[in-house]
This record gives structure tokens, C-alpha cells and sequence, in this order.
């Protein structure tokens, strides 16, 4: 499949974003802003600045981790499944176009200054024109678009910074005439003028070493277009005065003339139209890429994720958008869709940041951003929430936005992306699998994507990659093997868009550890099988080698809390509870001589399998000791007590090891049990059936498994907590 060519630099990718801002929200917006807001103006676009400035950090990091053609489409898709992936793409794509042609239209108030023409038809012509430089390449794109930007730039500052030896700071006596709610409104409409710049991620795959350009491209544009919004508006609402700025959509040219005259004037207008035209530009080059994104994807006819043989660009994608915008300019009231479409845009924001704390959470193996988003997860949370009150403020408009533009893009999955994709998302492959467990023996040979497994084992240690220690891991699946075979699967998650032959090469990481594996065999006399499998779907992956392989254990390392998340990792998720053989979760101390156990049981259905592999384990690695305890709070009754002592005596009797009883006795179950903890080189204890808040804060099980002073196993047999 051709790629696009990667030739744009830091310079080209802040100009395209730059670019895709600098426009109508500088040249018409800041007059409509301020008949809702008065002087505060400027404000308005500042606190616009602080709400989106999360989502483009967290679009920083979603783009050098994804850094291909189609941007937010990607990573939503990739995120939340193709249902999304298809609404947020061809919503994109139409918001997008809608903005560009709202810039084109826009440039109306700024040509009537120059010449009296018709404005659709010169919007038209326009289209076409940048319709065929975007066809010829990205590149002479780009570098159109870097001399517009420093012009518009330079002459910005040049006119604001004439203009502020001019001000009057009374006009900032009544600086809320409209009050907070004056001030709120503004910065809902004066937030679309921000909405382009994380345009250029939808280009990534033809930014040169994007893993750096983008987020820096992103970070400097949006600092940039920031400080020049406060500081021009800032300027006009000290210069000009309210009645003149009210509702005025030619400000500029207004301030021009006052600073300068006609004659800046008319230079200021000329800016305006050539700035406005150069963002509808931008426009079209980052909306062409999210169905040429999806036509890779089958989401959309293959011919449109096609690129010509002669420009290497997506031509077909390129023309229908200019196509669209051509459309819309002659057909529809474009100022008033347009804001349908930013209440699209900000929901779009909000699910970014939503991605990034799915992403981080869910501890997806092939997700490996170059750079990782600040203060994490609190600026996300920041954005979603701060995005909400725009929403809310924006009203019924964006219940009208969103399906406005949602319908099409649910239309068309429905009735041809679905058919063409068994894709599901990070999402869907992470969440309830009922799809798995509704039909246990219907195997599949594709199923196991690069594996196929003959021998049964009777127990599967399966590696996700960053295990403490996989060889005291491998070793806890000999023990529980009790002499019979045991397989060894390590895990490769694969992005679902991967072909799965482009992995075929293994990592000396690998052979490394495949080296010791076999090394343990030999030395232990054991049956091992090691396997790499790399997989799209690493539960489905786990839960097809259980079956297969009728195995009694399946051996896992407990996760924890990562560094830089807030949740417990469970890669295994809702599977845990719904697996067809025994769960045991262990936590390597580093401990390799195992002579006191202990045993925490709960009174319930698991506490028998608890004692006896307990009891096993003791048997295989010589311990003198098991002791069989049950936490009892410190004002429980005496006859509560002989109850539990009678209860931890009949279990007693399940093990062939010296076994002794202890009452726990305390305040509070997990201190207590991790106080006694430092004596003994072993925990065995039961894994209780998976709650929600657990993700949060942790069962039983993990909080004992994050502190103890001791190795730790948890066990579970899902089939006696959920008899079918």
C-alpha cells in the first residue's frame, strides 16, 4: 500500500495549524463577541484558550502514539470502536468543511471593502482553486500557507501594537456589562476560533519525525494564535468604542482605518480576505484526510484511501470535500450551520480527552506515545469538565448539532461500514465479552492469530510483557502443573488496523526470555511449551488457550497500580469472572525459599480451593508450616469467635501440611492482615468476584497484594463463585 511522503517540518506544521485558526475568529468574531460580553472581550478568548488547551495536549499525546493519516478519526476508532470512529470521522469531515466554507463566506465583509463583486461566486472560485493546490501537494500547500501566516502575523502585531499607544482604559470602567453569564456565552462562541488547532493531526502521516513536530507544533501554534487573540481584542476594546464594536464584523478594517487610515485600511482588508481563504485552505487539506483515512479502514469505498499515482495525495478525498464545500456555499445558510458544527467540535474535544485516560487506563500494550500529556489525569478531567460548560451554555444547539451531524455517520455504519469491519475497539475488546462466554466450544482456527496449540497443559502462565520476574512466574506454573505440562504464552497486543504479518519478527527481548524458559525445563524436568502469540484481541487470546488447551490454572502476574495511572490493572478485565478454569494471580517479593505459608479465607465459596492449593504449594517447595487465619473484628462477641475458630479448624483438615489456626484480631482487616504478613514467605488468599469500584480503588485482594511483606497469591474458580 503507498503511504503519503513525510515531508513537512516543525515550521510547515505550526503554519498549517496556525493557519486553520487565524481567520474568521480574529477578523468577524471578536465584534459578535463583544455585543455579548462588552470589553471583556479579550478575556473571552482567554479562558477559550485555557478550556481547549487540554484537548490539544491530549491530542499531543494521542498523535505520537497513533502518528498516522486521519487524526481524531484514528484515534477514537482505534478507542471507541468503528460506530464511533465512522460518526467522529465523517463529523469531523463536515465540521471541518463547514468552518472552511464559513471562512470563505466570512471574507464577504472584508471584499465589499475593496470592490462590490459577488460574494458566493468568488467563494466558489476560491474552492476551486485551493481544491487543486491541495491536489498538486501538501508540501506547496505548506509553503503558501507559512508566508500568508507570517504576513498575517506580522501585520496583527504591527497594527494592534500602533493601536495600543492609542487606547483609552475608561472603556474598561464597565468591563462585564452583560455580567458572568455575558462573559460565559462569549466563550462559547469565541471557542470555535480555537477548534483548528489539532487540525494538523489529521496529517501526521506526512509530518517528518512527528513523534516531536506535533506536539510541539500544536503547543507553539496554540500559544501563538492565544497571546495574538488577547492582544488584538485586548487593543480593540481599549481603542474603539462600544458602539462602534458592537456586532461589527469587519473590526480590523475599523481599527485600521482609525490607526492608520484608508489606506491600512484597505491593506488590512486584503490580509483579511487572503487570511480567511488561506484557513479555508487548511480546512480542506485536514478534513480530505479523515475519509481517506476511513477508506483504508472499509469504513468508506476502498477508492477513497487510495492516493494518485502521480501527486501521491488522496485526490478523490480532496475533490469530494471541495466538492461539499462548494455545496454548502450555494446551497446552504452557512454562518448558522457552522455553529451546529462547533458544538460537534467540542464534544469531539471532549472524547479526546476521554481517549487518553481509556488509553492510559486500560494499559494497551501498543500504546506508546513519545510524549505523555501533563498534570495526567487531572487537566483531561479539567478539559471534559470545562467542555461540558460550554455545551451547557451553548444550549439546545448542541442537542441539534450533534445529530445533525452524527446521523449520516451512523447511517452509513449501519448500512456499509458494519458489514465490512469485525473490528471493536479498545473499548469493546476491554469490556463485557458476552460474545466469548455465550458459546465456549464454537473455537475458530483464526481466533489465535499466529499460534496453533495441539498439546493440552494443565496449567497456561500467560506474560503480557512486564513481569516483575517471568521466571518465578513460570516457576508458580510448574508447582501448580502437579507433573503435567505446562504452556507458556507470552502476549503481543496489535493495534486491530495492524496486519498481523508485519510482526512475524521476533524481538531479542523474546528469544531472551524463550532462552531461560527452555533453560528451566532442563533444570526442573518439566514440560514446558513456550508460545509468543500475537494477537488483535488479547482476551479473546486468553480465553480461545484456556479452552483449547482444557486447562485446570491459568497463572498471571498482578498488575497494580502503574506509575502515571490512576487504576488497578486487571488485563483480563470482566474475563476474570467468566474463565473455565482456575485464576491464580501472584505478586513476586523476590522471596525463592518458601517454608511458612499463611492463609487468608473470607467464608466463602472460594476458601476451599484457597486451602488446598495452599496446601500444594507447601508439599512442592518443602514448607514447614501452613497457618489458617480468619480477620475477626476486636469487639466481636465471644461466641462469634468460637464460631470462626471452629469454622478454621474444619478447613484445617483439607491439608496434609503441619497446620496450625489464628483468629486475626483488629480494627481493620487489610492492616491487620499486612502486619502479620512480614512473618511468612507466602499468602495464599481468594480473589473475590470483580466489583467496578475495584478499577478504583482496589478489592481485598489488592490492596493486600500492593503492601505485603510477603509473595502473594490470590486464587479463584469463577465457575464456584458463578455456578451456571
Amino acid at each position: 500500500m503507498k503511504k503519503l511522503e513525510r515531508r513537512l517540518g516543525l515550521n510547515s506544521v505550526v503554519a498549517i495549524s496556525v493557519s486553520s485558526m487565524l481567520g474568521s475568529g480574529i477578523f468577524v468574531l471578536p465584534g459578535l463577541a463583544f455585543a455579548q460580553t462588552g470589553p471583556s472581550v479579550w478575556l473571552a478568548y482567554m479562558l477559550s484558550a485555557i478550556c481547549v488547551l487540554p484537548a490539544a495536549i491530549s491530542k499531543s499525546e494521542l498523535a505520537t502514539a497513533m502518528p498516522t493519516s486521519g487524526g481524531t478519526y484514528v484515534y477514537l476508532e482505534r478507542t471507541f470502536g468503528p460506530l464511533v470512529g465512522t460518526v467522529a470521522g465523517l463529523g469531523l469531515w463536515l465540521s471541518l468543511l463547514l468552518k472552511s466554507a464559513f471562512a470563505l463566506v466570512g471574507f464577504g465583509a472584508y471584499l465589499s471593502v475593496l470592490a462590490d463583486v459577488p460574494i458566493i461566486p468568488i467563494s466558489v472560485g476560491f474552492t476551486v482553486l485551493i481544491t487543486f493546490l491541495n491536489i498538486i501537494g501538501v508540501g506547496k500547500v505548506s509553503s503558501i500557507l507559512t508566508v500568508i501566516v507570517s504576513i498575517a502575523i506580522i501585520g496583527l502585531l504591527l497594527l494592534s501594537g500602533a493601536g495600543s499607544f492609542m487606547m483609552d482604559f475608561g472603556h474598561f470602567s464597565n468591563e462585564f456589562p452583560m455580567g458572568m453569564d455575558g462573559l460565559l456565552s462569549a466563550t462559547g462562541l469565541v471557542f470555535v476560533s480555537y477548534a483548528g488547532v489539532t487540525k494538523v493531526a489529521a496529517i501526521a502521516e506526512e509530518i517528518k519525525d512527528p513523534e516531536r513536530n506535533l506536539p510541539r507544533g500544536i503547543l507553539i501554534s496554540l500559544g501563538i494564535v492565544s497571546f495574538l487573540y488577547c492582544f488584538v481584542t485586548f487593543v480593540l476594546a481599549g481603542t474603539l468604542p462600544i458602539e462602534v464594536l458592537s456586532g461589527n464584523v469587519k473590526t480590523i478594517h475599523t481599527l485600521a482605518i482609525k490607526v492608520g487610515g484608508p489606506f491600512i485600511g484597505s491593506a488590512m482588508a486584503i490580509l483579511g480576505v487572503v487570511t480567511m481563504t488561506s484557513m479555508a485552505n487548511a480546512g480542506l487539506l485536514a478534513a480530505s484526510r479523515f475519509p481517506f483515512a476511513m477508506g483504508r479502514d472499509n469504513l468508506l469505498p476502498s477508492s477513497i484511501g487510495k492516493l494518485s499515482k502521480r501527486f501521491l495525495t488522496p485526490v478523490i478525498s480532496i475533490v469530494i470535500s471541495g466538492l461539499v464545500i462548494g455545496i454548502c456555499l450555494t446551497t446552504l445558510e452557512v454562518a448558522k450551520i457552522a455553529k451546529l458544527a462547533s458544538a460537534f467540535m467540542l464534544i469531539i474535544y471532549m472524547c479526546e480527552n476521554i481517549a487518553v485516560i481509556v488509553l492510559r487506563e486500560m494499559r494497551v500494550q501498543w500504546y506508546k506515545p513519545t510524549y505523555k500529556a501533563i498534570f495526567y489525569p487531572g487537566l483531561q478531567i479539567f478539559g471534559i469538565i470545562a467542555t461540558l460548560g460550554l455545551l451547557f451554555e451553548m444550549g439546545f444547539i448542541v442537542i441539534v448539532g450533534l445529530s445533525t451531524i452524527s446521523i449520516p455517520g451512523i447511517l452509513i455504519f449501519l448500512l456499509y461500514s458494519r458489514k465490512r469491519t469485525s473490528r471493536k475497539g479498545v473499548i469493546g475488546i476491554r469490556g463485557k465479552r458476552s460474545d466469548l462466554v455465550e458459546e465456549p466450544l464454537s473455537l475458530h482456527p483464526h481466533c489465535l492469530e499466529t499460534v496453533r496449540f495441539t498439546n493440552d497443559a494443565n496449567a497456561v502462565v500467560s506474560l503480557f510483557g512486564k513481569e516483575r520476574s517471568p521466571e518465578m512466574l513460570v516457576e508458580m506454573g510448574i508447582a501448580l502443573t502437579d507433573g503435567g505440562n505446562l504452556e507458556v504464552a507470552h502476549l503481543t497486543e496489535a493495534p486491530e488496523q495492524t496486519d498481523l504479518n508485519d510482526m512475524d519478527e521476533e524481538p531479542a527481548s523474546l528469544k531472551s526470555l524463550r532462552r531461560r524458559v527452555k533453560a528451566m525445563a532442563v533444570e526442573r524436568g518439566a514440560q514446558i511449551t513456550f508460545d509468543p502469540v500475537v494477537s488483535h484481541d488479547i482476551m479473546k487470546t486468553v480465553y480461545e488457550i484456556s479452552l483449547r488447551l482444557h486447562c485446570r490454572w491459568l497463572v498471571k502476574e498482578w498488575g497494580g497500580r502503574s506509575r502515571g495511572t490512576i487504576t488497578v490493572h486487571n488485563p483480563m478485565g470482566w474475563l476474570k469472572d467468566h474463565l473455565n478454569c482456575k485464576l491464580a494471580v501472584f505478586r513476586d517479593v523476590g522471596i525463592r525459599y518458601i517454608r511458612r505459608v499463611c492463609v487468608i479465607l473470607n467464608e466463602d465459596a472460594n476458601d476451599r480451593l484457597v486451602v488446598n492449593t495452599a496446601d500444594h504449594l507447601a508439599k512442592v517447595y518443602d514448607a514447614t508450616e501452613i497457618c489458617i487465619m480468619r480477620f475477626i473484628d476486636e469487639s466481636a462477641s465471644e461466641e462469634d469467635l468460637q464460631k470462626v475458630e471452629s469454622y478454621l479448624n474444619e478447613m484445617s483438615k483439607e491439608t496434609t501440611v503441619k497446620t496450625t489456626i489464628l483468629s486475626l484480631k483488629g480494627k481493620e482487616e487489610i492492616a491487620t492482615v499486612l502486619a502479620i504478613s512480614a512473618e511468612y514467605d507466602l499468602l495464599v488468599t481468594g480473589y473475590p468476584k470483580h466489583h467496578w469500584t475495584d478499577i478504583f480503588f482496589g478489592s481485598k485482594a489488592d490492596k493486600i497484594m500492593a503492601d505485603a511483606a510477603c509473595s502473594v497469591m490470590a486464587v479463584q474458580d469463577s465457575r464456584e463463585i458463578n455456578p451456571s
